[in-house]
């Protein structure tokens, strides 16, 4: 048995093929997006409030905030279909669905930001907390990740709510 397949088989026995190959069916998280989300604000906060990248709390941040980063990676990865793939194609209601979650999100992160860049200007008032370079950078990896994550939560919610099987 050569290498390739070797890991051919070592990815059909993970499981990864369903993963690569968007064979599973898509799930709705409604309030998995939203622990994500609190775990990208404590973990910025714990590594902004630090400052320091040999300290505990910024370790404990760092992990908390990268950590939530990936999950929201997988989050869209597992959530909402807003891929089409040759054998599956979106429908309308995908579609549409696609359609009303980047449009909402893209609202909300306008609104956010527009708001980040009003507290920014207040350079002036010593007592407000105000970005440093590593603070900057890793604010930039958070709004990508909330980027990735609002259109998955949005469309968890706008996916119609599963039928319960009075039978079962």
């Amino acid at each position: 048995m050569t290498l390739l397949e070797k890991m051919d088989r070592l990815v059909y026995a993970t499981r990864l093929d369903r993963l690569i190959f968007m064979k599973m069916q898509p799930r709705a998280f409604r309030w998995t997006p939203l622990l994500v989300i609190a775990a990208l604000i404590v973990g910025y906060v714990l590594m902004a409030k630090t400052g320091v990248a040999i300290a505990a709390d910024f370790l404990i941040g760092w992990l908390i905030f990268y950590g939530a980063i990936v999950a929201a990676g997988l989050l869209r990865a597992l959530g909402p279909r807003f891929t089409a793939t040759v054998n599956r194609p979106l429908d309308e209601r995908e579609l549409m669905v696609k359609a009303r979650a980047h449009a909402t999100s893209g609202v909300v992160l306008a609104m956010i930001i527009t708001l980040g860049c009003f507290y920014m200007a207040s350079t002036g008032v010593p007592w407000l907390w105000h970005p440093q370079f590593m603070d900057w950078f890793n604010l930039g990896f958070g709004i990508q990740a909330v980027s990735t994550l609002l259109p998955t939560w949005i469309a968890s919610w706008l996916e119609p709510a599963p039928v319960v099987d009075p039978d079962d």
